[in-house]
């Protein structure tokens, strides 16, 4: 039996009088990748912000090899050797990498001055142990979102911890660069490493685990050995029922002969589209694809006011419209949910109730004011329509869990009563329970004559909620796949710039 490195007994956290954590327990042993899992809001970032010194129990014990241990504040847990790579970057985007990893720890010389020959020194032997490649002198910002990663993860290597946890580390990654993740654990737990896993992808999660824990509404459900469970067992434990299929049927046929949005020749002075051209008819969603940096994010932008076009025309039920700014584009009935909802979709430090409504605003205004009356009992409807589990309306939205924060931001873009949605990794970083009711959302906006958007890097997303996918390669069109030609293959040829397909107007 290997050692248990680390035990979590009778752990209890409470905020503001609600119960995070209800007496659960948690324990890993060394050398093994223990997968953590629940819905958003059952409680693993808690116990695990508990174990960082973020937070501290209200309740419980904690053991450290067998040794009872208190931590009240990151300095001590790191010293412990516990280290934590957190779902959002820490990084400064300013800074080199090689600054980044050792900010406020600089080694200096006998004259008092920062040793940058030795820092790099030990950031190359740790790339090298761990085979993780990126430029030390690099500034951080100039780096793509897979290399700021592993900046992220080099920042806590350099300090050599026996436990370290991963919170969703591949939310922001692709299929390749997802691999070299994998191939960086398994290098880890080789070193006699010890890895606490998060992920919202079921794939991930049985393809690296040894054990997992299951918390449920903040109680502890089970732990189980990876090889012992399939993942219709896994999301029982997770949401207290079976998921026989992750995603619902259509709600209504697609009406080809109903064009209901269009996009002519779409480009920018930059090159990241390319006369980019498809329709969206009544009834149907469609996907986009394609490998990252392609211009599908660029797309979803430039559609909705957020990135400058050169050129082309953007329709509405018929109706070309033009569309320079945000503002332009929800006039004219084209909503976005945004892939960074922290960044892009929610003020963060304001109410559930002024995100929920700030986008409607107008709607509820009495000459130059807002009606307090109406914009609450508005946010009460939109809160209960989409079921958002909130201690209250007037609490910051940073309280809330990812799935549910998401879901704000739909509310807000929602309350325009869009004609064109846009959803741009719609479902990155939230549980399955909250996934499948954005499915669901996704297709009762497309019985309404709703034209649907969506954006995802999930290729089993794309080919599970879409009527026809539209793939693309150096900001172009690569083609156009039906319902019965979407695979993961297909897409990936395609993605790839091999293979050719049929383009919008084109039969086949």
């Amino acid at each position: 039996m290997a050692e248990e490195i680390l035990k979590m007994v009778n752990i209890t956290k409470r905020f503001a009088g609600i119960t995070a954590l209800d007496r659960v327990q948690f324990s890993c042993s060394k050398g093994e990748v223990h997968v953590l899992a629940g819905e958003n809001g059952a409680g693993k970032s808690t116990i695990l912000k508990i174990l960082a010194g973020i937070h501290q129990a209200d309740e419980g014990e904690i053991y450290f090899h067998g040794k009872k241990v208190v931590i009240r504040n990151p300095e001590q847990s790191q010293k412990l050797g516990i280290a934590m790579v957190f779902q959002e970057l820490t990084l400064v985007g300013e800074m080199t990498v090689w600054e980044n990893i050792y900010l406020n720890q600089e080694p200096v010389t006998c004259l008092g001055r920062i040793n940058r020959k030795e820092i790099k020194k030990r950031i190359l032997a740790v790339m090298d142990r761990y085979g993780i490649h990126i430029d030390p002198d690099a500034t951080v910002s100039s780096l793509p979102v897979a290399e700021q990663q592993m900046a992220e993860i080099l920042k806590i290597l350099v300090r050599d911890p026996e436990l370290i946890i991963l919170d969703e580390p591949t939310s922001a990654l692709a299929k390749k660069e997802v691999k070299q993740l994998y191939q960086i654990i398994h290098n880890l737990i080789a070193d006699g490493k010890t890895i606490i896993f998060i992920s919202h992808r079921l794939e991930e999660l049985f393809e690296l685990g040894d054990r997992i824990t299951v918390f449920k509404d903040g109680c502890y459900i089970g732990t189980r050995n990876m090889n012992e469970i399939n993942e219709d067992d896994l999301i029982r434990m997770m949401v207290g029922r079976s998921l026989n299929h992750v995603f619902p049927p259509p709600v209504c046929e697609v009406d080809d002969s109903q064009v209901i949005f269009e996009v002519k020749n779409l480009a920018d002075a930059d090159h990241k589209l390319n006369q980019v051209s498809f329709q969206v008819h009544k009834g149907e969603i469609l996907g986009v694809a394609g490998l990252q940096g392609h211009g599908q994010t660029e797309l979803l932008n430039a559609v909705s006011g957020l990135y400058p076009l050169a050129g082309g025309e953007i329709i509405v039920n018929g109706k070309q419209v033009g569309i320079k700014n945000a503002g332009q584009a929800i006039a004219n009935g084209i909503a976005l949910v945004p892939s960074d909802r922290k960044n892009q979709g929610l003020m963060l430090e304001l109410s559930n109730r002024h995100n929920l409504s700030i986008s409607s605003m107008k709607k509820r205004m009495k000459g130059c004011f807002i009606d307090k009356k109406a914009e609450q009992a508005f946010s009460e409807s939109m809160a209960s329509k989409l079921s958002i589990k909130m201690g209250g309306l007037d609490l910051p939205v940073s309280s809330l869990s990812g799935g549910n924060q998401q879901k704000v931001v739909l509310g807000k873009e929602l309350a325009t009563e869009p004609r064109v949605i846009l959803f741009d990794e719609p479902t990155r970083g939230i549980d399955v329970e909250a996934k499948r009711e954005f499915y669901q959302i996704m297709h009762d906006l497309a019985a309404r004559g709703v034209a649907v958007v969506m954006n995802s890097s999930d290729m089993l997303e794309v080919i599970g909620m879409s009527s026809r996918v539209i793939v693309m390669y150096e900001g172009r069109i690569s083609g156009i796949l039906g319902k019965a030609e979407l695979t993961e293959e297909r897409i990936m040829q395609l993605g790839m710039g091999l293979g050719k397909n049929r383009k919008e107007g084109e039969e086949g």
